[in-house]
This record gives C-alpha cells, structure tokens and sequence, in this order.
C-alpha cells in the first residue's frame, strides 16, 4: 500500500480576505488521493485548477469560490519526489466563517494514510480554519434624559468610526488615532456645564438571558461572557441603579452547598462545531440590589469606558485632552440702559439665570454681574446695576445653546466583534 504521510498548511486564523495559502500533500510517490473544502454552510470549494482552461475558446482560469454544488478535488497523485503542492483562495467574507479540509486516500488505488498521521486509513481531517471579519469601533453621542422627553438636542453630530483587524484574528496592538469633535446644538432650552467629561462617560449594552426566575440579589444567566464587575443592570423587576458586584462561573449546587460555604457547577455543552464538549458559557452574577425575576427574561447590562470594553471584547482604546466648551451668547442691547439692573436685549436665547453665567460687553462694568432672572425674549436681570448703550454688543457666558465636544483617540486593538460607545452627554451637561 502506498503512503499518504503529511499533509501541511497554514492553519492559523484568517481576516477577512481575499487571502490565499499554499499546501503541501507528502507520501510515497503515486498515491492517490481526493480532497474536500467547506465552509460553515456546508459549500464546497470549486478548486479551479479542475477547469480545462482554452483561451482559444474564452475559458480561463477561475477564481476560487464556495457553492451548495458538490466540488473537490479528485483522484491526485503525489509525484516522484513525493509531493502534490497546490494553493486554496480563501473568498472575502461578510460575516465569519470556517473551513473543514477533508482529504480521502483512494484505497482503489492501493492507497492509505499512514498511522502517524491519520489512525483512521482512509480518511484525514485538518484542523478547522476560522476566518474572521474585520470589525467596527464608533464613537456616538446620547442624552437619556434629552431623548427621553422634548428631544432638545434635535439631530446629534454624525458618529466617528474606526474599523481593524479583530482581535479573534490578531491579539496584536496596532494603533489608529484620530481627533473627535462634536458641534451640539440646542433646538430650545439652554445648557450648562456639569463637569468635564470623562473616560467612563463613554458607555455600551449588551443583553443576556435569565435561566431561572427568583428574588435576590443573585443572578443565574445563560452567557456571562463580556461581563465584569461594575456594569449597570436593568430590566423589568430589576431594582433602579443596581450593578454587578460579583461574577462567579456556574450555577449554585443547592445540594452540595452549606451556609457556611456555597458550591457552584459548571455544566458541559457542545462546542460550536459540535466536536467537542466544553465548559458552558453560563453562570451567576451577583447585583447590588435586591430584584425579582423571571426565567427567560431578557437583561440589559451597561460598561463603562477602557475597563468595561476590554473585558467585554478586548476593545482597548484611550482618549485624551477631552472637554467640553461652551460657545458664548452675543446678543445686542435694543434700548438704553440706565444705572438698570434689567438689561433689555434682541434675544434671549441660551441664557439661563444662574450665577456662573456672567455678562461682559463695552460700558459693562468691570466685575462682570451675573444674570438673577431671565425675561424670556425681552431683558436679562443682572446682578449689579449698568449703564449702556443702545445697540450695545453684550456677551453671555457660561450657558448656551452651542457647545463642543474635543477629544483625541487612540484605538490600541479593535475587539473580536462591533462596538458601539456612547459618551452619555446629561452626565457633562444640565439641559434647563
């Protein structure tokens, strides 16, 4: 019996293509053999050198290409230095996928695997080969409370994106950057700053589903993973502000626990390839408040900036030199003002009576007052009496209806899928 004895190629991890790689098939010269390539729908690849190419008669080599059409390749031999070398064009890809190469040694022909590298003669499996998308990191703006209620934001700045290799691909560090700046506006209402904003200002979702109902504070769900300690929890029984405390793998063992010591189980499940069987996904979290909930409900969970996207899909990412600034509200004086405290003015627009918002302008004296009360379109009642003009330019600072948001990013990896963060604007500015 002829040998078929090695059978060679890069097995690694693909992105998301085009990509071609070469194989190798060794043995004693002669042997024959069929080889068979799948993808995750169960397609074959059309191995284009079976095509009989005739540019006479306009046939011409393919590409390589997956269909429901059964494909292979069929009845090759290794050659006299004891060798078949041929080359697979791995397609671009939508979404993620895998490949099977299944090689059958033709015993018709008097030919077998050798046991060292197939114990089964006739048929040998590769290594499966996972090809992965390139994914998508966006930077978006949101205001609960806004978009809640009257929408005062209106239409926000469009989202900055960024894509790259998923780290399901390459867990190496390959940085991008680029400067964020985000113009808001106010349809209404004015706003103020509340603090600068911050990292953990940035925030993402994710859902999973409850296993069992119950009353506590403890939570058994069907897929932990993503999850780390300190994200929001929310959903229908959950109490208001409650955050994961704890995270503990598997499910508690009422039987072998004592209330001295609790005894969790992780349960096996079939692999996604249905080969193998692997520890479950699922598992137990413990939340900051008491909650009541039901089996097969579905939760929201919040994270918070580099922290909670590194440990949900190793997203890493930095912002730097991030603030919000207020545009200035000019406006002109439409009457003389006369040792007055109230200031009649063209508009009133993004001024708000509060302490911090102060006037200055030509014939304003030099402490500049702050603003008491606001005569919605008509005056200003300021803090200390002026003398000024008529047509007087006069300048509001400290609240608005403009702002801009500034920042500079760095994207250290992009994680193993998409990834939307959120910076949560209420957080950076009260909205009167």
């Amino acid at each position: 019996m002829k040998k078929i004895k090695s059978f060679i190629i890069d097995t690694s991890a693909l992105h998301e293509g085009p990509i071609t790689r070469g194989y190798t098939i060794s043995g004693d010269s002669g042997a024959v053999f069929s080889v068979i390539v799948q993808n995750e729908d169960g397609h074959f690849y059309n191995f284009p050198e079976n095509t009989v190419v005739s540019e006479e008669e306009g046939v011409f080599t393919p590409s390589g290409s997956f269909s429901a059409t059964t494909s292979g390749l069929f009845q090759k031999s290794i050659d006299e230095n004891g060798t078949y070398k041929g080359v697979i064009s791995f397609p671009s890809i939508s979404d993620d996928d895998y490949y099977q190469i299944t090689i059958i040694a033709d015993n018709s022909h008097d030919t077998e695997f050798d046991e060292k590298m197939s114990l089964d003669k006739l048929v040998y499996y590769s290594p499966r080969i996972n090809q992965y998308t390139n994914t998508t990191l966006t930077f978006s703006l949101s205001s609960t409370l806004q978009d809640a209620g009257d929408e005062s934001y209106g239409t926000y700045p469009s989202n900055y994106t960024t894509t790259g290799l998923s780290t399901s691909y390459s867990a190496a560090n390959i940085k991008t950057s680029f400067s964020i700046s985000w113009a808001l506006a106010l349809n209404d209402n004015d706003f103020i700053i509340a603090r600068q904003p911050r990292i953990n200002d940035f925030y993402f979702t994710t859902t999973k589903d409850t296993l069992t109902a119950g009353t506590g504070t403890s939570l058994e769900l069907k897929n932990i993973e993503g999850l780390s300690v300190g994200m929001g929890v929310s959903g229908t029984g959950i109490a208001g502000g409650a955050t994961i405390t704890k995270i503990i793998k598997g499910y508690k063992d009422e039987n072998k626990s004592t209330a001295a010591k609790a005894v969790y189980v992780i349960p096996k499940a079939l692999s996604s390839d249905g080969l193998t069987m692997i520890d479950s996904i699922g598992g137990t979290v413990v939340i900051s408040a008491s909650s009541t909930f039901v089996a097969d409900r579905t939760l929201t969970f919040t994270g918070y900036g580099f922290g909670g996207a590194s440990e949900f899909n190793s997203t890493k990412f930095t912002i730097s030199n991030l603030k919000v600034v207020i545009n200035p509200v000019t406006t002109t004086t439409d009457a003389v003002v006369s040792n007055s405290t109230t200031i009649p003015i063209t508009s009133t627009n993004g001024i708000r009576a509060v302490d911090t918002v102060l006037m200055t302008g030509v014939g304003v004296t030099a402490a500049s007052p702050h603003v008491d009360t606001v005569n919605a379109g008509v005056s200003v009642v300021v803090s200390a009496a002026q003398t000024i003009e008529n047509g007087q330019t006069v300048v509001f600072t400290g609240s608005s209806r403009a702002a801009t948001v500034t920042g500079d990013v760095e994207i250290q990896r992009h994680g193993k899928d998409n990834l939307t963060l959120t910076l949560e604007l209420d957080n950076i500015l009260t909205v009167s």
